[in-house]
């Protein structure tokens, strides 16, 4: 389980994850007027959509456009932000409904490209280090792909913020107990499936 953790932090979203603190402050800013502040929530923001979106649609193209959508949603509908909820929740929420109606549209789910997944690995890894880093890589996408839109979901978003599981039932608009019984089960489904590509190598 261990490796699905740390390609997913390292791939899939920038290193730290983004500070939220301040967005309180940068969205009373847009609903004041300031187009600048707006232009600083989506420099803050964007990249983790895009990826967020990627890795459920498999579309470069289609999840740039998708991106902007979003963030012409987020600003014509900003004053129904609730600032009792974080700000991020919202934001993925709208991503995922996003990627739900394009999904809906054409009926198609692309299967990840290994090659379209940036290549991070670092010179000064070992020639073992990096074999095995491509084993890991190529052995989580393939388990990505094989889940629901919904459990897939759960996990990249789990695993690259760092969210509760309250805040995963937001975005996901689900109940928390179902996203926990949903999560735990893809944990345990991960582990046998690394488990029967061990025993299919032998």
């Amino acid at each position: 389980m261990h490796g699905m953790v740390w390609y997913l932090q390292l791939n899939l979203y920038p290193k730290g994850g983004i500070k939220v603190g301040d967005d309180s402050n940068l969205i009373q800013s847009i609903l004041d007027g300031n187009v600048d502040s707006f232009n600083i929530l989506v420099n803050k923001y964007e990249r983790i959509v895009l990826r967020f979106i990627y890795n459920m649609i498999k579309d470069k193209e289609a999840s740039e456009d998708i991106t902007q959508e979003v963030f012409i949603t987020i600003y014509n509908k900003l004053y129904l932000y609730d600032k009792n909820h974080k700000f991020l929740n919202w934001l993925l929420q709208i991503s995922k409904n996003k990627c739900i109606d394009y999904i809906r549209k054409y009926k198609r789910v692309y299967e990840s490209n290994i090659e379209d997944i940036p290549n991070i690995i670092s010179k000064e890894m070992s020639p073992e280090q990096t074999a095995e880093f491509k084993e890991t890589k190529e052995n989580v996408e393939a388990y990505l792909n094989s889940l629901s839109e919904v459990d897939r979901q759960i996990l990249i978003i789990r695993y690259s913020q760092n969210l509760s599981f309250n805040d995963l039932s937001q975005i996901l608009e689900m109940t928390e107990s179902n996203v926990k019984r949903r999560y735990y089960r893809s944990r345990q489904n991960f582990k046998t499936f690394i488990s029967q590509k061990v025993k299919g190598c032998k």
